[in-house]
């Protein structure tokens, strides 16, 4: 490994309904799905795409049925939870 394995993102653990996740930073592999939640025709859908792959991540033995069929209400706490750990708060942006 090379010194830029210093550079890979941290997780975090965090609390979603009754159960707890290990949430993975996101990689330069996923920047197309940042560069897309700014363009409103592309946002939604790339915004379901980064909460899957988040998930998958956290859970690799979760099925895309299972992910399909999380509840809404776990929407929010989800992705404040990826804005959170990627260093997207608004207080980052200028940054």
């Amino acid at each position: 490994m090379s010194i830029l394995s210093n550079l890979s993102g941290q997780s975090k653990k965090v609390k979603i309904g009754n159960i707890e996740l290990d949430i993975k930073a996101r990689t330069l592999a996923d920047v197309e799905l940042f560069v897309d939640m700014g363009t409103d025709d592309k946002k939604g859908k790339a915004m379901k795409e980064l909460v899957r792959r988040t998930l998958k991540d956290a859970v690799p033995d979760a099925t895309d049925e299972e992910i399909d069929k999380i509840g809404l209400e776990h929407f929010k706490p989800i992705s404040e939870a990826i804005v959170e750990i990627n260093g997207l708060k608004p207080e980052n942006a200028a940054a």
